[in-house]
């Protein structure tokens, strides 16, 4: 038999030649290796150690002034067994998230879609449409929690004064009217994000789509169903995941409404978490009830993620 015949493919040579230690691939691998490693210790500086110190904070008895005590698994059984706020929390974080979502993909989807016409003053309005989003929190909180007064608010004030009621509800002290308010404020500081980031896919979609089923005669509900939300489906998917992950965690809006009341009917993980280590002076505990909402997101991160994948096969 020939040497010829018994040398390697020519493809294959050259696939080993790049990738030999002297080859070119390796060389730009390596060297892509070597640069990434600083940021690789950074992101593990900046992820894994601060939640390495959580779990193993939740695994302690730590209260102020005192050192740490190793109780183990304590902190969890007393969660799922002793404390009766848990199936509340869990409740109302996610009403609160999924609620809150749902209504801001819907307003920022019908805001993207008419600022994408050709109408009037269109760049005014893009801009004037992000002032609850790049509103500080804290002023958006202070702004609904007056709003939302039982005496003095503007909202009782429209109510009472066109006749819809008669009598004052207390928003803020009422438990599914708190959860209401927290709903319709979050809403309303959230769906400029969705809108601004979905009129984004929107401009990237080729007006020929539409061009062509108009000539077909398709009408508006049969282009948004088969052209516009097909293709803004990537999008609309990274979003929901974001501010699903943004709601779920929110702190400074519920705790200047609420404070989690009346009757803990509005705490969520985060609100709850903070009121065990700095009222309640359990540090270990609040550790432990944060990461027992990291299950939920993971869920519901893993539920998402295929049809992503999906989509960049697709691609």
């Amino acid at each position: 038999m020939s040497q010829t015949a018994l040398s390697k493919p020519k493809p294959l040579r050259n696939l080993w030649h790049r990738l030999s230690p002297g080859g070119r691939e390796f060389q730009r691998s390596s060297l892509g290796v070597v640069l990434a490693v600083p940021l690789l210790l950074v992101l593990f500086g900046l992820l894994a150690y601060p939640i390495f110190s959580a779990v193993l904070l939740s695994l302690q008895n730590k209260l102020p002034g005192q050192p740490e005590r190793f109780v183990g698994l304590a902190n969890y059984i007393e969660i799922f067994t002793k404390d009766s706020a848990l199936t509340d929390v869990i409740v109302n974080t996610i009403l609160y998230a999924v609620a809150s979502v749902v209504f801001k993909t819907i307003i920022g989807l019908v805001m993207a879609l008419v600022l994408n016409e050709a109408i009037p003053a269109r760049n005014f309005f893009r801009g004037w449409l992000l002032l609850p989003w790049i509103a500080p929190v804290l002023v958006t909180a202070l702004t609904w929690r007056w709003m939302f007064a039982e005496t003095g608010g503007i909202i009782n004030f429209v109510l009472m004064g066109s006749g819809l009621l008669h009598m004052p509800p207390a928003w803020l002290a009422s438990r599914w009217l708190a959860r209401l308010a927290l709903i319709i404020a979050n809403t309303w500081r959230g769906f400029p994000f969705f809108g601004v980031t979905l009129l984004a896919g929107l401009q990237s979609i080729p007006t020929e789509l539409y061009e062509a089923a108009e000539i077909d005669g398709a009408s508006i509900w049969q282009r948004i169903r088969n052209i516009t939300l097909p293709l803004l489906e990537p999008v609309l998917l990274i979003v929901i995941i974001l501010s699903t992950i943004w709601t779920f965690n929110d702190f400074t809006l519920v705790w200047i409404l609420t404070q989690g009341g009346p009757s803990q009917s509005t705490h969520l993980f985060a609100t709850y978490s903070f009121f065990q280590a700095f009222r309640a002076n359990r540090y270990g505990y609040a550790a432990a009830v944060s990461l027992v909402a990291t299950p939920l997101l993971l869920i519901f991160i893993a539920a998402l993620a295929p049809r992503m994948w999906k989509e960049e096969e697709v691609e």
